[in-house]
């Protein structure tokens, strides 16, 4: 009889642990869902002020999942990959409009305010989200160059975030393929192919281009 009880009571509890967790998950789960579908609105809003065409945060946050996966980044890290390459350029909703749509070369002054962006960024959301710590990080490095001549700190090699390095390939590949107000052509995946080649250890770390190469060969279907 007391074995009886016991198992009763153990069941009732179970009961409502279960409950509580997964009334729980299901709550953090719907309010994960709201913060991705906020955070894609304004990458999607940041790329239009951009004068991009296209969907350019969608294409860049496909690529950097893959190539994410192919680094063997985990769950968490994937899902702090996918939220920077949406937000990487937030900062420039701060600058003026006319300094994101011209089509002439900026004078040194307005290229030094455009710089800012990553800065911007990260301290904006470091003021308004602390979801996922790294994310303002991801994005203050994301212009940083593997042969350290990036901004705004000038890291080298390693030293830049692997998120950011990944996000510095893809956001380069998908401007390739995208017309742009200083330049209307778009280049072949072929052309890119080249350029990332000519890239690789000055602007892009070697490894990721060969695999981005890997998922994306030249023989592959062109990607949009």
């Amino acid at each position: 009889m007391l074995i009886t009880v016991f198992n009763a009571i153990l069941i009732i509890l179970i009961t409502i642990v279960s409950y509580k967790y997964f009334s729980l998950r299901e709550s953090f789960g719907s309010e994960k869902h709201r913060a991705t579908a906020y955070a894609e609105a304004l990458g999607t809003i940041t790329e239009k002020i951009e004068a991009y065409e296209n969907s350019h945060v969608n294409a860049m946050a496909a690529m950097a999942i893959e190539i994410g996966k192919a680094r063997k980044l985990d769950p968490e890290q994937l899902d702090a990959l996918t939220y920077a390459v949406w937000l990487h350029d937030i900062g420039e909703l701060l600058l003026p409009r006319e300094l994101l749509k011209s089509s002439e070369k900026l004078s040194r002054q307005n290229l030094f305010l455009l710089r800012t962006h990553p800065l911007l960024g990260e301290f904006e959301l470091k003021n308004r989200c602390s979801v996922y710590d790294e994310v303002p990080a991801i994005i203050r490095w994301h212009h940083e160059r593997w042969d350290g001549n990036g901004y705004p700190d000038c890291l080298k090699g390693e030293e830049i975030p692997l998120c950011s390095r990944i996000i510095t390939l893809v956001d380069a590949v998908s401007a390739m393929k995208s017309n742009r107000p200083y330049r209307t052509r778009t280049m072949s995946h072929r052309e890119v192919l080249r350029e990332l080649d000519l890239q690789a250890g000055l602007q892009f770390d070697p490894e990721l281009v060969e695999i981005f190469k890997g998922l994306y060969p030249e023989s592959k279907e062109e990607l949009h």
